[in-house]
């Protein structure tokens, strides 16, 4: 499978190539020039790689949740790509990458919580308990996070160090570690893979935004 993949859901966007067993990744950290900067980017790989991208399989993007902004530039250069050369395309969560980035540095039964800032108070969440690849992603203040059990758990993602007080106290009592992590790429790339996710047509891919209020100029970027 020849496989290319974008992410723009948080301020490192990244770019990632997958020819057969190896994968190639770019990725750059500043969120006000994704626009400007993913498409040099993905040119960069491709032409590294000698290959375009009417010979790629299929494009993967970053679905969501994350930057309203980088979710739409995300996926309009995804759909934008695939539509000349009718290539399906791979909605794959960001909450899900994180997760699986965790499991490939601690292993693959790792209970993770993945969490991103959502700001005005909230964290996007998912809790991935052992084995799990897919969840539902959501979005709450961080006091009402909730897990099934009382397993131990990693915390990873971005922004809960700026929340960690409010996290419940019996949560805390069973988080082991926490990671800054950011959804990449690259990790993408392989949940595809892993969780048997379907493709969908250019027509039907959409971000997933998770909170439903999108408003206009909102802060997130």
């Amino acid at each position: 499978m020849k496989l290319l993949a974008i992410d723009a859901s948080t301020e490192m966007a990244s770019v990632a190539l997958m020819l057969g067993d190896q994968i190639f990744a770019l990725e750059q950290g500043s969120q006000r020039t994704h626009a400007q900067l993913l498409l040099p980017l993905i040119d960069k790989l491709l032409s590294d790689a000698k290959t375009t991208v009417a010979q790629l399989d299929g494009i993967v993007f970053g679905c969501g949740p994350g930057s309203f902004t980088g979710l739409r530039i995300a996926c309009s250069i995804a759909k934008g790509l695939a539509y000349p050369h009718n290539l399906p395309l791979y909605p794959v969560s960001c909450l899900g990458a994180i997760a699986a980035l965790a499991r490939e540095q601690l292993g693959p039964d790792t209970n993770v919580l993945a969490v991103i800032d959502a700001r005005m108070q909230e964290m996007y969440w998912g809790y991935y308990a052992q084995n799990i690849l897919v969840t539902e992603d959501k979005v709450s203040a961080v006091q009402a996070i909730q897990v099934p059990d009382a397993t131990p758990f990693v915390v990873a993602g971005v922004g809960m160090d700026l929340y960690w007080p409010e996290l419940p106290d019996p949560l805390k009592g069973q988080v082991t570690s926490q990671l800054n992590l950011y959804p990449n790429a690259a990790s993408m790339l392989r949940l595809v893979s892993l969780a048997g996710i379907q493709p969908v047509s250019v027509a039907q891919a959409q971000p997933i935004y998770v909170r439903n209020q999108v408003t206009q100029g909102e802060s997130r970027g």
